[in-house]
C-alpha cells in the first residue's frame, strides 16, 4: 500500500491525507493529536454471493471480494511550531512541553477535561498552527476547519457528539478481503507481492530525498542563504533537482508496480531501478555529504556574520553605490570569496536529469569527490582576518571608514579577504596589516640619554615605521620617526628614576598601526653609577698601590711582608672583580625593569659593611707603607754600623770564627694581618653569607703603633753600642 501511494496508485481523501503531510523543516517542532471513532459494522458471508457473479479469469477485473466494512471516522490535528535559528531552545522546548500536557490533558479518560487555557498556557502555544485532516463530509462536514491550538482543542471536544448525531454518514475505515479463487478456480489469481526488502528499500530512497529537499529548505531560511545570493543559489539547485529527481522516480514507480503486481514485469525491475538510483547522483550518500559541508559551511559563515554584525557592519549588495556616495571616504569590507564554489555534483545532476535513457548516464559518474572550500587553513585566514576587520573597526589611529560586509569570488583569496577601496579610488585593494615589528633594542646607555637599535621592516604593508616611548604611569605616548635607512634613534632628557616604556610602530594603510612588544626602560641616577664606579675605582687603587709597593726592592727583604701585600693584591682582584660582575648584571636588571633600585643601594650597602670599604683599605696601605718605611729606616741605620742581614742563624753559630753574635730582629712582620683574614674569610664565605662582623671599637690595621716605634729606636741604640766591639747580623 506505501508504495502504491508514493507511486500515486492510491489517491487519498479525508483523514488519509494526513499520510501526505510530512514536515518541511527539521528545526520544526511538531504535535499530532489522532481522533479515532467507529460507528456500525457491516458484514457479506460468502455464501450470499451468487457463483455466477464471480468474474471470469479472463476479464481479469478483480483478485478479492469485500466481505466486512467497519464504518467511522479518523481526525487528525497537525500542530506545527515554526522556530527561527535565533530563537532560544529553551524557551521553545518549554511551550512544546506546555502544548503537550494540555493534549495529553484533553484525550484523558475523564470526559469533563478542562479545556480552559489560562494567560501562561495561550501565551506558549500561540505561535503553533493547525493543520486538520478529517474524515467528514456533507451534513457530517465541519463549519471551518480550525487553524489554531484554542480551536483545535474546541473542535476536538465537539468531535464525539458531531459523530453520535450523523452516524450514517460515517465512511468505511476497515476492509475485510477474501480471495476469489478461493470461491471459484476460474476467478482471477493473478496478484503478485513484492518483497518487503525491495519496499523498505524504495521507501528509504524516497525518504532520503524528502530529507534532502527539508534540509535545503532549513538552509534557504538561514541567515547566510537570505544573505548572500551565490550560496542560496548552490542550495535552491540542489532543493530543485532533487524534487525533478523524486517526481521521476515516483512516475517510474507508478509504472512499474502494477505491471510487477499482475505478472507483466519481474520483481528485478525494481531492484535495477534502486541500482540506477544508487549509481546515480542523488543516492544518500552523496546527498548526506554535500548536505553535511553545507550546513557547516553556513553555520561558519552565520557566526562570523553574527559577530561583524555585533561590531556594527552592515551587509551591502550594491558596493558601486556606496561608492558614489561622496560622503563615505574610505570603504572597508570584509568579503566572503568562496561562496562561488565550484560544486561537482549539482552539474551532474543536471546531466543526469537531462538525459533521456539509461545508456546516456554512463559517463555521469565520476571520482572526483566533492569537497567543501571551507578548510581548516581557510577557516584559520576567516577567523584572522575577522580579529583584523574588528582591530580595523576598534582602532583610534585610523583614518575614518565605513565598514560593510559583501560577498565576491576571489580565487586568489580563499575564504575571505579584507578588501580597501581608499578615498577617490574605485579599485579595491587587499587590506594586510603590517607585520609586527621587532622590539627595540638598547645599545647604550649615558646618562640621561638612551640610544635604541631598531630593525627595518621587510613588510610591503609598512608604509612608516615610528618609535614611541613614555613614562610607565602616563597614557599619551611620545614619538620618533625612523627614516628608511636609519637602524638607531637616541632618545635624549629622560628622567632620572623614571620608568619608561618603548616600542616600535609599524604604520600601514589607512594608518593601522601594529606595535612591537613593550621594552621597559630606567634610567638610573647618576649618583647611584658614581657611587658603583667609586668602589671599583677604590679597589683597582688599593691593587695599584700593592703593584707599587712590591715593586720597591726595598719590599724584598722580608718575605712575611712581600706576602701580605701580595695577598691584599690578589684578594683586592678578586673582589674587584666580583663585584664589577655583580654591579653590572644588577644595573643591566634595574635597567630594564627587572629589579628595583634598592638592589644596587643594597649592593653598595653590603660593600660598605664588608672589609673591602675604602677606609679600611686605605688605612692598610697607609699603614704598610708607613711600616715599610720605617723599616728600611732603621735598616739603613744598622747597615751603617755595618750589620748585614742574615736569615740562617745556625749558619752564623756554626762558624768557629765568629765568637758573640748580636740580632737586630723585627719581631712584628710576620704577626697574623687581622684584615686579611677577615678579608680571606670574607671571599671563602657563600655570597648570601658575607657579613662583616660588627666592630667594637675602632681597630688598628698596622703594628706600628708610637710605643713600638720608640722601642725599636731604643733597641737601635743599644744594638749600636754592642755594635763597637761585635760582629753584628742584622
Amino acid at each position: 500500500m506505501n508504495l502504491s501511494v508514493l507511486g500515486g496508485l492510491v489517491q487519498v481523501s479525508g483523514a488519509a491525507k494526513y499520510l501526505k503531510d510530512t514536515k518541511t523543516s527539521f528545526i520544526q517542532q511538531r504535535l499530532t493529536l489522532h481522533y479515532h471513532s467507529t460507528s456500525e459494522f457491516k458484514e457479506l458471508t460468502v455464501n450470499q454471493l451468487p457463483s455466477e457473479n464471480i468474474p471470469d479469469h479472463d476479464q481479469d477485473i478483480g483478485t478479492h471480494i469485500v466481505t466486512g466494512i467497519l464504518y467511522g471516522a479518523d481526525a487528525c490535528f497537525v500542530f506545527d511550531r515554526q522556530v527561527s535559528s535565533d530563537e532560544d531552545k529553551t524557551t521553545v522546548k518549554g511551550e512544546v512541553n506546555v502544548a503537550l500536557e494540555k493534549l495529553l490533558g484533553v484525550i484523558s479518560v475523564d470526559a469533563n477535561a478542562d479545556l480552559h487555557m489560562n494567560d501562561n498556557e495561550k501565551a506558549a502555544v500561540k505561535n503553533f498552527t493547525c493543520t486538520f485532516y478529517g474524515d467528514f463530509y456533507g451534513d457530517f462536514q465541519l463549519l471551518s476547519n480550525p487553524t489554531t491550538f484554542e480551536d483545535a482543542m474546541k473542535v476536538f471536544a465537539d468531535l464525539p457528539k458531531l459523530l453520535k448525531e450523523n452516524q450514517e454518514l460515517a465512511v468505511p475505515m476497515r476492509v475485510w478481503l477474501y480471495p476469489l479463487d478461493k470461491l471459484h478456480s476460474r476467478a482471477s489469481k493473478y496478484h503478485k507481492d513484492i518483497s518487503m526488502n525491495l519496499i523498505q528499500e524504495t521507501e528509504s530512497v524516497v525518504e532520503s530525498l524528502n530529507t534532502a529537499e527539508m534540509k535545503c529548505s532549513d538552509l534557504l531560511k538561514d541567515s547566510p542563504a537570505v544573505t548572500f545570493a551565490a550560496f542560496h543559489d548552490q542550495i535552491l539547485q540542489m532543493k530543485q533537482n532533487c524534487y525533478k529527481y523524486k517526481l521521476r522516480l515516483m512516475n517510474k514507480l507508478g509504472s512499474l508496480l502494477p505491471n510487477i503486481h499482475g505478472d507483466v514485469m519481474e520483481e528485478t525491475t525494481l531492484n535495477d531501478l534502486l541500482q540506477e538510483h544508487e549509481e546515480s547522483p542523488f543516492n544518500e550518500s552523496d546527498l548526506t555529504e554535500w548536505l553535511n559541508e553545507r550546513e557547516r559551511e553556513s553555520e561558519i559563515i552565520k557566526t562570523v556574520l553574527r559577530q561583524l554584525k555585533d561590531y556594527g557592519a552592515q551587509v551591502e549588495v550594491n558596493i558601486d553605490a556606496i561608492l558614489m556616495d561622496l560622503e563615505v571616504g574610505n570603504l572597508v569590507s570584509y568579503t566572503f570569496t568562496s561562496l562561488n564554489w565550484s560544486d561537482i555534483i549539482i552539474p551532474k545532476q543536471k546531466a543526469y536529469l537531462s538525459s533521456s535513457t539509461k545508456a546516456e548516464n554512463v559517463d555521469i559518474s565520476s571520482d572526483i569527490k566533492q569537497t567543501s572550500w571551507l578548510t581548516a587553513e581557510i577557516q584559520k585566514t576567516m577567523r584572522r582576518n575577522l580579529e583584523i576587520f574588528k582591530n580595523l573597526m576598534n582602532s583610534k589611529d585610523c583614518k575614518p571608514a565605513k565598514f560593510i560586509v559583501s560577498s565576491k569570488e576571489m580565487k586568489n583569496h580563499p575564504g575571505s579577504c579584507i578588501l580597501l577601496y581608499e578615498s577617490g579610488c574605485d579599485e579595491a585593494v587587499c587590506f594586510t596589516p603590517p607585520y609586527k615589528p621587532v622590539c627595540p633594542i638598547t645599545e647604550e646607555v649615558k646618562g640621561q640619554s638612551v640610544v635604541l637599535k631598531v630593525v627595518p621592516s621587510s613588510c610591503p604593508a609598512t608604509v612608516e615605521l615610528r618609535l614611541l616611548y613614555k613614562v610607565k604611569q602616563d597614557t599619551d605616548w611620545r614619538s620618533e620617526h625612523v627614516l628608511e635607512d636609519q637602524d638607531t634613534v637616541t632618545l635624549t632628557d629622560l628622567r632620572e628614576e623614571t620608568e619608561y616604556e618603548i616600542k616600535c610602530a609599524a604604520v600601514g594603510k589607512l594608518s593601522f598601526t601594529t606595535y612591537s612588544d613593550i621594552m621597559h626602560l630606567r634610567i638610573i641616577e647618576k649618583k647611584l653609577l658614581m657611587a658603583l664606579d667609586c668602589v671599583t675605582d677604590n679597589l683597582s687603587f688599593t691593587k695599584s698601590k700593592c703593584s707599587e709597593l712590591l715593586q720597591d726592592p726595598r719590599t724584598n727583604t722580608f718575605s712575611a711582608f712581600r706576602k701580605k701585600i701580595e695577598d691584599m693584591k690578589r684578594f683586592c682582584q678578586i673582589y674587584r672583580q666580583d663585584f664589577r660582575d655583580k654591579s653590572q648584571s644588577l644595573i643591566w636588571s634595574v635597567q630594564f625593569c627587572e629589579e628595583e633600585t634598592c638592589a644596587l643601594t643594597s649592593l653598595l650597602q653590603a660593600h660598605e659593611e664588608s672589609s673591602f670599604n675604602k677606609q679600611d683599605l686605605k688605612e692598610w696601605i697607609t699603614g704598610k707603607e708607613k711600616e715599610l718605611s720605617t723599616v728600611n729606616e732603621f735598616l739603613q741605620q744598622l747597615f751603617d754600623i755595618g750589620a748585614e742581614v742574615n736569615f740562617t742563624l745556625d749558619a752564623v753559630l756554626s762558624d768557629i770564627k765568629v765568637e758573640n753574635v748580636v740580632y737586630y730582629t723585627f719581631t712584628s712582620l710576620e704577626q697574623p694581618d687581622k684584615l686579611l683574614s677577615e678579608l680571606e674569610s670574607y671571599l671563602k664565605a657563600p655570597t648570601a653569607s658575607r657579613k662583616k662582623n660588627p666592630k667594637t671599637a675602632p681597630q688598628t690595621l698596622t703594628w706600628l703603633t708610637g710605643n713600638i716605634r720608640e722601642k725599636m729606636r731604643q733597641h737601635l741604640i743599644i744594638f749600636k753600642e754592642s755594635s763597637w766591639f761585635l760582629h753584628s747580623p742584622v
